[in-house]
């Protein structure tokens, strides 16, 4: 099918703006609507809601995020109106099943995304003994989107393996787009010295946010800048009071987060849990230099992992800056150039990586409009409470 008379719909329940995945959809879509006949994002959004967005509560242990329900009547009439070729979901979620479901009973294609590493995340939240029983949940909500959906799209290749053996028919590897702000906006020079480091993203388990903080402590000739917010808000907060080379800045915008990077040398991803790691590719395409951990999704692309620094195994974050900063100042820069370079390439090409998939899942056949009788019977509870 020709990507130029596609019409396309995102379902997305992660909040606009607030984590890596409500960001990945939103650049998406932006890129999207000059390759596409029409493309709409349905999307919690905190400053400018959604028609589709209903009610809310906040989530358990985390106050900084909230868990929306869909307007289901609302979302049926766009659908209706709309009359899409596909439906995208990104895993599972309310706003995800009820467009599913949607789907299934009008006979439309659905591309289900796999960004997440739920086994790992839960182990993190929920200790050993409940993530079993909340990872098996996760598990069977998985398979049941993925068996019933066209094609899966994942975004480093160790998931497509984990997406094969789950049930997903047909999964495609795709790029990450960035924002049009990191792309745009001019590039300030690279200092000769490494003077400020920063940290962006959410305060949370997952990002192992206490290697960063204990990076500042021991590095007090250096400035360590933090963006985001999240359930250790806290523990960053406390830090911040015992170390005069720490700054908390918050949630922070995307013109924002831009600053802070281009006033920084240094951008730190130290997360123990990280399916790819989209403010590391942003920090590259402001020519910055890059840290990560062996975690993350993004050093699995060849081209991009040229640009970036990894932190060896056994290896502290301490010791991984010190290895940075030991090269030669145009040692630097010439990696910082690659770092540039490599993901402007990744944001052009991922552009064409999903109209390709898009275009290939709207052709396909679906498989049917009947959905599993115990998420048929959930998502109609669902409908009935939050019309």
């Amino acid at each position: 099918m020709d990507t130029k008379t596609l019409r396309v719909l995102f379902v997305v329940d992660a909040i606009k703006g607030r984590n890596g995945v409500g960001a990945y959809f939103q650049d998406l879509v932006s890129h999207l609507e000059s390759q596409v006949e029409r493309v709409e994002l349905v999307q919690p959004c905190l400053q400018d809601p959604h028609p589709c967005q209903g009610a809310s509560m906040p989530i358990p242990g985390d106050p900084t995020q909230r868990l929306f329900f869909p307007k289901v009547r609302e979302l049926s009439a766009l659908v209706w109106e709309m009359k899409p070729h596909v439906i995208v979901i990104p895993g599972p979620g309310i706003f995800s099943m009820i467009g599913y479901w949607i789907a299934r009973k009008w006979g439309i294609p659905v591309c289900v995304t796999f960004q997440t590493d739920y086994n790992r995340l839960v182990e993190l939240y929920w200790g050993r003994r409940l993530a079993k029983w909340a990872g098996g949940f996760l598990n069977w909500v998985n398979r049941t989107l993925f068996q019933g959906s066209e094609t899966a799209a994942t975004i480093c290749e160790s998931m497509i393996a984990q997406a094969r053996a789950a049930g997903a028919r047909n999964p495609q590897l795709v790029g990450t787009p960035l924002a049009r702000e990191f792309v745009q906006t001019p590039v300030a020079p690279l200092a000769e010295n490494v003077s400020r480091v920063c940290y962006v993203g959410r305060l949370a388990a997952e990002k192992n946010i206490e290697s960063f903080l204990e990076l500042a402590a021991t590095r007090p000739d250096l400035q360590f800048e933090i963006a985001g917010d999240g359930p250790l808000r806290g523990k960053v907060e406390e830090a911040c009071k015992r170390h005069g080379n720490l700054t908390l800045l918050g949630w922070c915008s995307r013109q924002q987060v831009v600053e802070l990077i281009d006033r920084s040398e240094v951008l730190v991803l130290p997360s123990a849990v990280e399916a790819f790691g989209t403010v590391a590719l942003e920090a590259m395409a402001r020519q910055r230099l890059v840290i990560t951990t062996p975690a993350c999704g993004i050093n699995e692309w060849p081209g991009l992992a040229r640009g970036l620094w990894v932190m060896e195994q056994g290896e502290s974050l301490a010791a991984t800056l010190d290895r940075l900063i030991a090269l030669a100042a145009p040692q630097r820069f010439a990696k910082a150039v690659d770092a540039r370079e490599a993901a402007l390439t990744m944001n052009s090409d991922a552009i064409g990586h999903w109209g390709a998939v898009l275009a290939h899942c709207a052709a396909m056949k679906p498989m049917g409009a009947n959905l599993p009788s115990p998420t048929l019977a959930l998502l109609r509870r669902l409908s009935s409470h939050h019309v």
